[in-house]
């Protein structure tokens, strides 16, 4: 007989709001129950703080893939502020990373600090990206004009360049009493200006400051010599129609010029006063040693983010560059009062990692058992009384076998895109790395595993998995490919037959005609008489055959050594078992079953009757 097997495997967080400087200062509490932006800041653990140092330590986790590492926070330069810095958190975890307020020093202008953030990632699988932000647990207060001068060196882990980019940088509300009306004031019909009108820009500005004079200047309009109000004020002004600050008013610095045509910001006509300062774009660059601008807003409002790819050390200094305030009748420069700044981690990474295991599928069974037997059908007992034995899943108990190959391959035309032999340190353990940008677009690849050794012939996996893409995931395990080796094959078939006068009325063993079916080998049968054959067909595996289909050739004279030719006979057991291209009554061929399914660990029998010799009638009565 000769039997072929067709399967499908089926692997079936009291912050302060600052009045400026006057004789008296007045801080309001204020809740910052609510977080303010910007978020993705990563998971910060503080271990070790020191307010009166401004320096921290401690783990974080960052945003985006979860990478981990240490970090330390250290301040560097302090002028015009309080000796304590109020960190956030100042022990243990928050969510977004960390917030580090500079309170001020009201008797000294010229405000200026720096911090040094440094992490240590955990690993080297991934790109770590330090960001800057502001205000990232307090919704009180607001920021100044501020230069902030960024450093950094990159993480030697990574050959990937350190490049600090802008994030993000909407437009938000500025904030008067920061900017004053140099920025927020305009200019009415004929003499007359409004003060404190809304302006809605982006916060992160080029730094374009000619010789480190800011050219940014704060004042009131209310506060200068005329008559009005708010809305619609007047300046009065001298023989060369400049206006002036007004006895006792001195609320700011006027720019050079201060004609009703210069005064402003926005209609100014002096290269000195025009709006240099243009706004930062989201992917903008910004060079190491470099500066940009941060102008004055809420800190609720604020949203920008600077992030500095691949960097493990970041230098930030801030320092006030506005020339004159609201609180103080002195020309001074860049006073400043509460201000924060916030240091947080995301991640990504650096590569696609692919792996698994190409595995012995044998459910643990050692494979020099000497019952391991292409033959051992007894499925409800003994070593293939095993649910895990050919089902496709890598147990516990099996081990990985070498020699395979696992090529990741476009799905559609299965070119390589990776390859790596198996095994590594692991026997049968492979892992496939690729960098990202090389599947840009693509939103499945597939996995290949090849194995030309004839040690394990046989799968219990398909050779082909389809792996689908999915946003922000970049590590896929477990695609694990099983094999056995030949004597473990899931299929077996055993050919029983009975000798019989051609006269029966059915081929089942449990009839009144019953057939006494045997594995032995029939001796003394002449031509005329038929022999029924039950074919048993046993799927030991814990996987279902889905296109199983079973043919034998009857044997036909001085083929293969025969010396008579057999032909199909009556009884047909169960005709709708047999394909339509099986062979017919009375002729010599291949008896040939529908394509049906195996289901795990079942027997299935098939019958058929033949006439062995060279003469045949379709009656049974008539040899």
């Amino acid at each position: 007989m000769t039997a072929r097997l067709f399967a499908l495997l089926n692997i079936s967080f009291s912050c302060s709001i600052w009045l400026k400087r006057g004789l008296t200062l007045t801080f309001i509490a204020a809740s910052f129950s609510a977080q303010s932006a910007p978020a993705e800041m990563g998971s910060i653990t503080v271990t070790s703080s020191d307010a009166s140092a401004g320096s921290a330590s401690g783990t974080y986790v960052a945003a985006g893939s979860g990478a981990t590492g240490r970090f330390t926070l250290v301040r560097n330069e302090n002028i015009g502020y309080s000796s304590n810095a109020e960190i956030t958190p100042s022990s243990g975890t928050r969510t977004n990373g960390i917030e580090i307020r500079n309170d001020s020093n009201t008797s000294i202008d010229r405000d200026k600090f720096k911090y040094t953030f440094t992490i240590t990632p955990n690993d080297n699988a991934s790109i770590h990206t330090i960001k800057i932000g502001q205000a990232s647990y307090s919704v009180g207060g607001n920021s100044e004009i501020a230069r902030q001068t960024l450093s950094f060196t990159q993480n030697s882990q990574i050959s990937t360049p350190a490049q600090a980019t802008i994030r993000n940088n909407p437009n938000i509300p500025y904030f008067y009493n920061a900017m004053g009306d140099y920025f927020m004031g305009k200019k009415l019909a004929g003499n007359s200006f409004s003060s404190n009108n809304t302006v809605t820009l982006p916060q992160l500005r080029f730094d374009s400051s000619n010789g480190g004079d800011s050219g940014l200047y704060y004042y009131g309009i209310t506060a200068l010599n005329g008559s009005g109000n708010s809305s619609s004020f007047t300046p009065t002004t001298n023989s060369s129609g400049q206006v002036s600050f007004a006895s006792g008013q001195k609320r700011g610095t006027l720019p050079p010029m201060p004609t009703f045509t210069n005064i402003l910001k926005e209609t100014s006509t002096s290269p000195n006063n025009q709006t240099t300062y243009r706004a930062l774009n989201v992917n903008d660059i910004i060079a190491n040693n470099s500066s940009y601008v941060s102008y004055g807003i809420a800190n609720a409002d604020s949203n920008y983010v600077l992030a500095v790819k691949n960097a493990k050390t970041i230098i930030l200094t801030y320092e006030g560059i506005m020339r004159g305030n609201s609180a103080i009748e002195a020309d001074v420069v860049g006073e400043t009062y509460n201000e924060w700044i916030s240091f947080g981690v995301e991640s990504e990474p650096l590569n696609y990692v692919f792996s698994g295991t190409v595995f012995n599928d044998n459910g643990g069974i050692n494979d020099s058992d000497i019952n391991v037997k292409k033959d051992n059908a007894t499925i409800d007992s003994g070593i293939y009384n095993n649910t895990n034995f050919f089902n496709g899943t890598f147990d516990s108990a099996e081990s990985g076998i070498a020699g395979s190959t696992v090529k990741l391959v476009d799905c559609t035309t299965n070119a390589p895109l990776e390859t790596i032999n198996t095994p590594t340190n692991i026997v049968g353990k492979y892992e496939i790395k690729i960098p990202i940008a090389s599947l840009t677009g693509k939103s499945t690849v597939c996995l290949i595993e090849e194995n030309s050794g004839s040690t394990y012939p046989i799968r219990t996996t398909n050779e082909k998995t389809v792996i689908s893409l999915t946003t922000n995931k970049y590590n896929y395990e477990n695609n694990n490919f099983g094999r056995v080796i030949d004597k473990n094959v899931a299929l077996v078939l055993e050919k029983e037959q009975a000798l019989n006068d051609c006269k029966i009325a059915s081929l089942l063993p449990n009839l009144e005609n019953q057939l006494a079916y045997s594995k032995a080998a029939l001796s003394e049968v002449t031509p005329g008489q038929c022999i029924a054959y039950k074919i048993t067909a046993t799927n030991r595996a814990n996987l279902s055959i889905n296109h199983f289909v079973l043919q034998d050739v009857l044997q036909e004279r001085n083929v293969n050594g025969a010396i008579v030719t057999s032909k199909l006979a009556n009884p047909i057991h169960q005709a709708s078992e047999y394909a339509a291209d099986s062979v017919a009554i009375g002729n010599n061929g291949t008896v040939k079953t529908v394509t049906s399914i195996l289901d795990p660990r079942t027997k299935r029998s098939f019958y058929f009757n033949t006439k062995y010799g060279s003469t045949h009638s379709n009656t049974p009565d008539t040899p």
